[in-house]
């Protein structure tokens, strides 16, 4: 194509429709991009192209400018990853365009005409341009060179087909890529787009071990990206799934054994969350330790996700049973996870978020101004519009709260809750962080109502709690924690006088409902019943709804001192609610039902002593079954002991 004849450029049929196309595209510039990706659009240009003497003679260059923009546009907007020839025919246009008028066509358009010609139809050329690119993006942060790769790697996938033998290749780097554009430029399509690139990646089983195994992690890890934005429960299991077949078929010698294993502790701590299953946490931590001392391949996985993910068990499991030690050892994990970033890295933010929360949840000597200092220089680092400063302005708010609270500096106060509401504000109300950062929220205004003493305030924090339960699916082991949350705000307004007319009812209703929550941890179910029965005892004066809430709280304690803690872990759990079994027997005599009073009193004290005869009773039933496998299990226990 070159320079227009005269009259093509003064036939109407040419201008008017090439005004239609333009309103089309300031619409889209404005914010509509429904103009250009819509049936109509695509119309409207296949006519200017035919009215322009398209294929049978010269085309004026703004026809071909017009058209090239359209094209690039619906290639951009459209959301799912289709082989369309929108791309191609963009790159057709402006790579005319550029030879008339280089200065007009758009630096990212530019970039992929040159890498495009400069590998001279090579798609492996093309292929190793769009690696270099996105190993630059990656260390740099700069999301235009990774669209570049983008653009580069779905022209190649244009020239090779289904079934071709590197079509597995291309559609991995893509899934890489879109998941790097996703996370770092908080693209959800980018996230479905590489799902799908991920799953087509992958290679007939009889394939080579390594590419089948990479494959599938892969695939794994963007289907937790996809569960993260989504909720999707199918796509977490088929993740866990994954990561547990790739880590079994891979060993020591793999040299991405290590990256195998970070993602199956990452992926155990998900699904951990979701059901509430104790054992599913040791297994994550299980193997978070192993991937820790192995070496990380490529692939998604960062390097130091290894030491990220260990630390994550270990958090989660002192919230479970609230043994220091494991929230020691996560502290001193995620510190190394933050010594070990280069200061440039991408993750380092991440790292550095995770050390600020620990530091603060232990809340030791000098933890909370070390959370504090460590915070801040995150926040000098996290532009304001990075995907990862939500979570940032979250942990550092909190950290100020909590140091508030020990030294009643009202300045942190101030500014804690001025950094959560940033938080908040930035997050999409409805989603699972934003139920997060709102139940967050809702704390740190009821500080403020304790400094102050403004009624507006502790109204405030309940519309904010109650907005977050209401935005926690059922379900959720977070549910419970944050009804929790709006039961406390609850009595609080009941006590200063302020009752909105039902909270006393609301209360003890939030109490029982969140200690049924089964995903959720014991120790915060027991906090629920044991809340409640006092509630109800004192200040509704209901013995029978009291004694239903301990005797709730009683069943639990079996689940607290779960099997798989070592004796002094159970005991430890036990100790932290010894007083339980003893309030149960009054409160059952105080109803009037003595049998209950002995049947609580026999349950309570008993736990450890139950559990020791359950686990004779199936030993002796397994003897009569297998008496093999007792003696060998026998064996086994000798030689541990």
């Amino acid at each position: 194509m070159s320079a227009a004849e005269p009259h093509a450029a003064d036939n109407p049929a040419v201008r008017e429709l090439t005004s239609q196309i333009l309103r089309r595209i300031d619409a889209d510039t404005n914010g509509s991009p429904a103009a250009v990706v819509d049936d109509e659009a695509l119309v409207l240009g296949r006519q200017l192209w035919e009215a322009a003497g398209g294929g049978e003679r010269l085309v004026p260059v703004e026809v071909v400018a017009v058209l090239g923009t359209l094209h690039w546009l619906r290639y951009l907007r459209l959301p799912q990853d289709t082989d369309s020839s929108d791309l191609e025919t963009a790159l057709l246009f402006h790579s005319r365009i550029s030879v008339i008028h280089p200065e007009v066509v758009p630096r990212r358009i530019s970039a992929l005409i040159e890498a495009t010609e400069a590998a001279q139809s090579n798609a492996a050329a093309m292929m190793s341009r769009a690696t270099d690119l996105l190993t630059r993006a990656k260390g740099s942060d700069d999301i235009a060179l990774a669209d570049t790769a983008v653009d580069i790697i779905r022209r190649v996938r244009l020239s090779v087909p289904r079934g071709h033998p590197s079509r597995a290749h291309v559609q991995a780097l893509l899934a890489v890529a879109l998941f790097f554009r996703a996370e770092r430029a908080d693209r959800p399509a980018d996230i479905h787009a590489a799902v799908d690139a991920a799953r087509d990646a992958i290679p007939p089983k009889e394939a080579d071990g390594v590419s089948y195994r990479m494959a599938r992690s892969n695939l794994g890890t963007a289907l937790i990206a996809r569960y993260e934005l989504t909720g999707e429960l199918p796509d977490l299991t088929e993740a866990v799934e994954l990561a547990r077949m790739v880590a079994g078929e891979s060993n020591e010698a793999d040299p991405s054994f290590g990256m195998f294993l970070s993602n199956l502790s990452g992926r155990l701590i998900n699904l951990y969350k979701v059901t509430g299953e104790p054992v599913l946490l040791e297994e994550a931590a299980q193997a978070g330790r192993r991937a820790v001392v192995q070496p990380s391949g490529l692939g998604f996985s960062d390097p130091l996700s290894a030491l990220g993910n260990l630390a994550g068990a270990l958090k989660a499991r002192f919230e479970l049973f609230g043994r220091r030690a494991d929230l020691d050892e996560a502290i001193e994990v995620v510190g190394r996870a933050v010594q070990a970033c280069p200061p440039r890295h991408p993750n380092r933010r991440t790292h550095m978020a995770n050390h600020v929360d620990l530091l603060t949840t232990r809340a030791g000597p000098g933890d909370l101004d070390a959370a504090v200092d460590t915070g801040r220089l995150l926040l000098d680092i996290t532009p304001a519009h990075h995907p990862t400063r939500p979570q940032a302005a979250a942990n550092v708010g909190l950290a100020l709260r909590t140091r508030h609270s020990q030294t009643g500096r009202i300045s942190d106060l101030d500014e804690g809750t001025a950094l959560e509401l940033e938080a908040l504000k930035a997050v999409e109300p409805g989603l699972p962080r934003w139920a997060a950062l709102s139940a967050n929220m809702a704390q740190a205004v009821a500080k403020r109502f304790t400094v102050h003493g403004t009624a507006s305030d502790l109204d405030e924090a309940c519309r904010f709690a109650q907005a977050s339960v209401v935005a926690t699916p059922q379900g959720d082991p977070s549910r419970a924690r944050r009804m929790q949350g709006l039961a406390d705000l609850l009595e609080r307004r009941s006590a200063a006088g302020l009752d909105a007319g039902t909270d006393v009812a609301d209360a003890l209703r939030l109490w029982d409902e969140s200690s049924q929550v089964a995903a959720s941890p014991a120790r915060t179910r027991v906090r629920s019943a044991v809340r409640g029965g006092r509630w109800a005892m004192n200040e509704i004066g209901n013995p029978e709804r009291a004694l239903v809430c301990y005797a709730r709280a009683v069943e639990l304690l079996d689940r607290l001192a779960w099997r798989g803690l070592e004796r002094s872990g159970q005991e430890q759990a036990l100790a932290e609610w010894s007083g339980v079994t003893a309030d149960a027997v009054a409160v059952a005599l105080a109803s009037g039902s003595t049998e209950d009073g002995i049947r609580l009193a026999e349950q309570g004290r008993a736990v450890l002593w139950s559990q020791l005869l359950d686990s004779h009773t199936e030993m002796a039933e397994l003897r009569e079954r297998a008496p093999e496998l007792v003696d060998r299990l026998r064996r086994i226990s000798a030689e541990l002991g």
